[in-house]
């Protein structure tokens, strides 16, 4: 592959980077990528907790029914990583521009829309299913308790 081609494709001809503003990039350090991350969960966790903020007040002055104060609390926290996830894949999410790294692919495009939401909600949901995991751990019933067992509604046939 020759060097032109790598700079018109937008490889790094001297590295194996993408290029942008006419120079290739280098790897962000794990530290960044890290709060990065950090500072995106605590934007998604600030505006899931001022959705629900709001909701909860415009219940308690019975503008809302606490019903649909309920339903926004519920759909708060997915609909604000989704958000957070097309921002991350379609341009950048806040916890990067601040922490100055980009998530690119390999060929320097952005990694795009269902790619960003995809991933986010995947590491949006980890933590709600390793606490669910824990949760049915500590509630489990003792060891000491009578087995159950799982009979057929029926009597088996004989052939």
């Amino acid at each position: 592959m020759s060097s032109n081609y790598r700079a018109q494709t937008g490889l790094a001809v001297n590295g194996s980077g993408p290029w942008r503003n006419r120079g290739p990039l280098t790897p962000a350090p794990s530290g960044r990528r890290w709060w990065a991350r950090i500072l995106d969960a605590v934007f998604v966790l600030f505006f899931t907790g001022m959705l629900i903020g709001i909701a909860l007040a415009l219940a308690a002055v019975n503008i809302i029914s606490i019903d649909d104060a309920t339903k926004v609390a519920l759909i708060g926290y997915p609909l604000t990583a989704l958000v957070f996830g097309a921002l991350y894949g379609c341009t950048v999410s806040p916890g990067q521009a601040l922490c100055g790294v980009v998530t690119l692919k390999h060929s320097g495009r952005r990694v795009g829309f269902w790619r960003g939401t995809t991933r986010y909600l995947a590491v949006a949901f980890f933590p709600i299913t390793v606490v669910l995991l824990i949760w049915t751990i500590f509630d489990a019933p003792t060891l000491d308790l009578d087995p159950i067992d799982v009979y057929y509604r029926r009597a088996p046939q004989v052939w």
